[in-house]
């Protein structure tokens, strides 16, 4: 049964994946070509999106377990990484776009999905390639959007949270983005992609179980011009709330 399953539940996304980021492509491209406004092509990606999420959740049986209030407009949504499966539990009223590690790019069908949906890639280690992101960053912000990103760099399994990388705090203290955290957690903590485990092994190992239980936490806004008592200030605050949803789901376990 896992194995019928774990094929219907791919061919599926897949094949979603696919539909989806084509008609975005195709459609936002004749309405460039149109002329319509960035403000129309925006909603219209935004909906397709929030189509594609609610999809996602039916297909691989991922039930959200939500607490807070999201942001009501274009916000950095920060959160932890724990999974691949973090970028299709946020779901946004504003449209997003990702900020993520440059070699997710090469994914197949993932990653030229999320080109289409004007993802930032970041290659970490080149000092060009971070300033470029900032640039990016603020470009996105000035025509509407908000984007969502996981400080952490990668993910990870471990209570404690990696230190934040610091350069998307920099650029919210220098232009007033307000940030909006937000703290993931799985009932199954196995569901962190760690220590090297190949990506279609780990997928395939998951997605046989009926449901994929996510609990996700917004937090407070914060907003300041000090980028340094930002990065204090959220990470303390998404550790703790992880904490938090880490002992209610043992809780119940």
């Amino acid at each position: 049964m896992q194995i019928i399953r774990i094929v219907v539940r791919m061919t599926a996304f897949l094949a979603l994946t696919i539909i989806i980021s084509f008609t975005i492509f195709i459609i936002l491209s004749a309405a460039f070509l149109m002329g319509r406004k960035e403000k129309a092509r925006q909603k219209f990606a935004h909906k397709l999106f929030n189509f594609f999420l609610k999809i996602t959740h039916i297909i691989l049986g991922i039930r959200i377990h939500s607490s807070g209030k999201s942001p009501k407009e274009p916000s950095v949504v920060m959160g932890n990484h724990r999974s691949y499966i973090d970028s299709v539990v946020l779901p946004t009223s504003f449209p997003v776009v990702f900020v993520a590690k440059h070699e997710a790019k090469a994914w197949p069908i993932i990653g030229w999905g999320a080109s289409v949906l004007g993802t930032i890639w970041v290659k970490r280690d080149k000092k060009e390639s971070r300033k470029a992101t900032r640039i990016a960053v603020k470009d996105r912000f000035d025509s509407g959007y908000g984007v969502i990103i996981f400080p952490e760099g990668t993910t990870n399994k471990n209570p404690e949270l990696l230190p934040y990388k610091k350069g998307i705090f920099y650029s919210c203290a220098e232009n007033g983005f307000q940030i909006a955290p937000v703290a993931i957690e799985y009932r199954d903590p196995n569901i962190a992609w760690v220590g090297g485990e190949w990506f279609i092994t780990h997928t395939f190992r998951h997605l046989g179980a009926r449901y994929i239980d996510a609990y996700v936490s917004f937090g407070p806004i914060f907003k300041n011009n000090d980028a340094e008592k930002l990065i204090v200030d959220v990470r303390s605050w998404t550790q703790k709330e992880c904490t938090r949803l880490r002992g209610l789901i043992d809780s119940k376990a």
